[in-house]
């Protein structure tokens, strides 16, 4: 979702940013109001935080979700040196509307589940080109109509490969992700897999600002899911998806906004066996 990176790159949560963080959690669990079956369904919701901000919707049911991608570079990689990050994403979804226009745009009391999975990084420079990033999420998320939280840890690899042309990049991304959760309350443990390989296509626009180039990118993602992502889960017809694509474009390297150094926004569409995605990019796509 640059060196190919699902969060802004360089951006770093300032205190005013954590601040807001902690003020917007406790407003959801102020306002949440408990109904009498689980609501999310989408997936199982502790995994909200690997599906990336969208509009997901199939078989008449609309779930929103957005992040929060918060994170702090603790040592920046460059061509020869290793780098960290930590990573402090915040999800949340959405629920119970019935489309995206502006007049039904969902507020807080529709908030369903909360996910904090903050995680860990290290980006090692095989080549000047090529990164590998192993990587580790622990955290927690909860669904608002009941009162226990759910452990998440998830771990895996990404591998970035660019490839340089006069006035253009093509970056191969993939990245393979096994993620499990826990709860006291269930002796039946959910695990989460994926297999993903991204295709991007970066061409130097005629747009500048402050005297450096607007880039243009043109992506392809493949989802390959081993043990079947499962949406709406909790509804009588849940649907099992084994592979995904999406097709989007993004701007990258535009002025700064909010907390974030130069990030990377555009729009995207998932589709895979009767789901429908409609993507909101905030930072590279994969």
């Amino acid at each position: 979702m640059l060196e190919i990176n699902v969060f802004p790159r360089k951006s770093q949560p300032s205190r005013p940013a954590l601040q807001f963080a902690i003020a917007f959690l406790m407003s959801v669990a102020g306002t949440a109001h408990a109904e009498d079956d689980g609501s999310f369904g989408l997936t199982s919701f502790a995994f909200a935080s690997y599906l990336g901000t969208g509009f997901y919707t199939t078989s008449g049911q609309n779930v929103f979700v957005l992040q929060m991608p918060f994170e702090h570079v603790i040592k920046e990689k460059t061509d020869t040196e290793a780098g960290w990050k930590l990573k402090l994403p915040i999800t949340v979804g959405f629920i119970n509307f019935d489309s995206i226009v502006i007049e039904e745009v969902p507020g807080v009391s529709d908030v369903g589940t909360v996910t904090f999975l903050p995680g860990l990084a290290y980006q090692y420079p095989v080549t000047r080109n090529w990164t590998l990033t192993p990587f580790v999420d622990y955290g927690f998320a909860r669904e608002l109509a009941y009162t226990s939280n759910v452990l998440i840890i998830g771990t895996g690899l990404k591998s970035t490969y660019n490839v340089h042309f006069e006035d253009a990049m093509f970056t191969l991304g993939n990245r393979f992700l096994y993620a499990r959760e826990q709860t006291k309350e269930s002796s039946s443990d959910a695990d989460y897999s994926l297999v993903e390989t991204g295709l991007n296509y970066r061409v130097t626009s005629t747009f500048f600002f402050d005297e450096e180039p607007i880039f243009s990118n043109l992506y392809y993602i493949n989802f390959y899911y081993p043990n079947n992502l499962v949406f709406y889960e909790q509804t009588p017809n849940p649907i099992r998806v084994g592979i995904e694509h999406e097709v989007g474009i993004t701007l990258s390297n535009i002025p700064d906004f909010l907390f974030f150094e130069k990030p990377e926004l555009g729009l995207g569409i998932r589709y895979g066996n009767n789901v429908k995605v409609y993507r909101l990019v905030f930072g590279a796509p994969f």
